[in-house]
């Protein structure tokens, strides 16, 4: 049996914009970083886990650098490349083509049937499950279904008898896992949260790739991981390190992942200050050309005060205005300075899901502390 090596990603969500700004070139300096990965460690195949356009309708400028980064990935460097549909794509667009792009091991799903059509790559078979509607479920299952669960449950249980336990059978899809945190950027596929999935319906699979949750860490099951998105895509997402995940499959089947950060051209930063203190350079930030949201203290007597930022710091986003906090927030802020970078996360972890912090996520939460700390 051979090795083989994986490169996972997803959400790349080309053509964002944010706050009427086009993420387009950084999208372009971010991918050239992709591609020099992608050449330094020679996969076998890149997987992309959905939502590469951030709109059903891209511009052809997106088209443009989409087909211009794919055709590197898979003609010039001669590398697989086996992406699904997520929320955002449009099926059509994405599609278009996908039946010769086969011979050249370029595959592209987005139909449900396609599902039950594994890509093999010498001992390794990989199931994509594109993005769907429950409508569109329902018609392919013939039976009624309530949610987004249910879907997933019923699928896996069909393509179940086809899953070789000689082979190692990876799941390539686009979905919620039951308790991974969301950020403000991450479009509900379904209203409410009926669109999560528990991974205990995932179990028949050595290793789950998935797309639609932006933080690359948003699980804490070793063998069910998001890559996480290609940028940081709104201001929930500021301290979270971008990049994607390498998977070395051994010839016992043994799987090992690691966790490749992406470096932007610009960061997203929230900062908090006095408006002179922002216009005189007295805060904490880590370079002037980042994206900027600036949570600003009384504001009332500045005229035209997004105008003035701007002309010190083009990238500025967004502008609001600080709240007095209560005593009782006071109290919180207080305690919270009290605690280690981990306990912080551990403690809202639990706020946010009723549960605790599991071994692995603690790991996850300290080597991404690490990397911010390096950064800095």
């Amino acid at each position: 049996m051979m090795e083989l090596k994986l490169i996972h990603t997803a959400d790349w969500h080309l053509g964002k914009v944010l706050n009427g700004h086009s993420f387009l070139e950084d999208q372009q300096y971010v991918l050239k970083q992709l591609i020099e990965v992608l050449e330094r460690e020679q996969p076998d195949a890149l997987i992309i886990a959905g939502d590469i356009y951030d709109t059903a309708y891209p511009s052809k400028y997106v088209i443009q650098l989409m087909e211009e980064t794919i055709a590197k990935i898979n003609l010039e460097i001669q590398i697989p490349v086996v992406m699904i549909n997520g929320n955002h794509d449009g099926k059509e667009r994405l599609r278009y083509g996908a039946s010769w792009f086969r011979h050249n091991q370029l595959y592209i799903t987005t139909e449900i049937e396609q599902f039950f059509e594994p890509v093999i790559l010498g001992n390794v078979a990989i199931y994509t499950l594109p993005f769907f509607t429950l409508s569109e479920a329902r018609e392919y299952l013939e039976v009624s279904v309530e949610n987004y669960e249910e879907a997933v449950k019923k699928l896996v249980d069909q393509v179940r008898p086809q899953l070789n336990p000689a082979m190692t059978n990876i799941l390539v899809g686009h979905f919620t896992l039951t308790g991974a945190p969301k950020s403000d950027s991450e479009r509900d596929i379904t209203i409410g949260t009926i669109e999560a999935v528990s991974p205990q319906f995932l179990v028949d699979f050595d290793a789950v790739m998935l797309g639609h949750i932006h933080h690359p860490f948003a699980s804490q099951y070793q063998n069910v991981v998001y890559s996480g998105s290609l940028l940081q895509y709104s201001f929930s997402e500021v301290q979270q390190v971008k990049g994607v995940r390498l998977f070395h499959i051994e010839a016992d089947q043994a799987i090992r992942q690691s966790f490749i950060p992406l470096k932007p051209a610009r960061e997203l930063e929230v900062v908090e200050a006095s408006f002179d203190d922002i216009m005189n350079g007295r805060f904490k930030r880590k370079s002037d050309d980042n994206y900027f949201h600036f949570n600003v203290e009384q504001l009332t007597h500045v005229k035209d005060p997004m105008q003035k930022l701007k002309q010190i710091y083009p990238n500025t986003l967004s502008l609001t205005q600080q709240t007095q906090p209560s005593s009782y927030q006071s109290k919180v802020l207080a305690d919270v300075k009290k605690l280690s970078p981990l306990d912080i996360v551990g403690q809202f972890y639990s706020e946010m899901t009723t549960d605790t912090l599991s071994e692995t996520q603690k790991s996850n939460v300290i080597q991404l502390l690490e990397t911010m700390n390096e950064e800095e």
